[in-house]
């Protein structure tokens, strides 16, 4: 069955009118009920500050990492940054554990670096798979797995 322009503007206006209604606290409007919000995730802490992580950064999850990872991913000194579109951010699925830091000596040029405490060991930022076969990640192989124990032994025991 077809409405008419009138019924579907009256539909309209009364949406909009219960939308302001619904602004406004319950005391005023008892009638509506108000949807809680969701409760906010708690960001993980990394062994890097936030102010010292810039654009591009790597998006996705926030939560803090379930288990120890047998190895961590870890930026070797072949890393060119990709002239500011590093290609490994991308395929991150860790929010902030990858991040562009810019050398300071040859603007604007730098280079990518890795959370320690937020990297979960995944591989996805690689670009040498199984048997030699080629991935989507790093595109100069500047980035290689490396036992947990071995960077624990650089940056000092890390919390799980």
């Amino acid at each position: 069955m077809r409405r008419s322009a009138a019924a579907l503007a009256l539909d309209y206006d009364s949406s909009i009118e219960m939308s302001a209604a619904a602004a406004l606290p319950n005391s005023q409007n008892p009638g509506i009920i108000h949807r809680m919000a969701p409760p906010t995730e708690v960001k993980a802490p990394g062994l890097v500050p936030d102010e010292l992580k810039h654009e591009p950064r790597s998006k996705g999850i926030a939560t803090a990492r379930k288990k120890k990872p047998k190895e961590l991913a870890v930026i070797t000194e072949c890393c060119t940054g990709c002239a500011g579109s590093p290609a490994c951010v991308e395929y991150c699925p860790v929010e902030d554990c990858m991040f562009w830091v810019p050398d300071e000596d040859h603007p604007p040029f730098g280079r990518i670096q890795i959370d320690p405490l937020l990297c979960i060991g995944c591989k996805k930022c690689l670009s040498k798979g199984p048997n030699g076969c080629f991935l989507d990640g790093c595109p100069w192989d500047a980035i290689v797995m490396v036992e947990t124990t071995e960077v624990e032994k650089e940056v000092g025991p890390m919390v799980y």
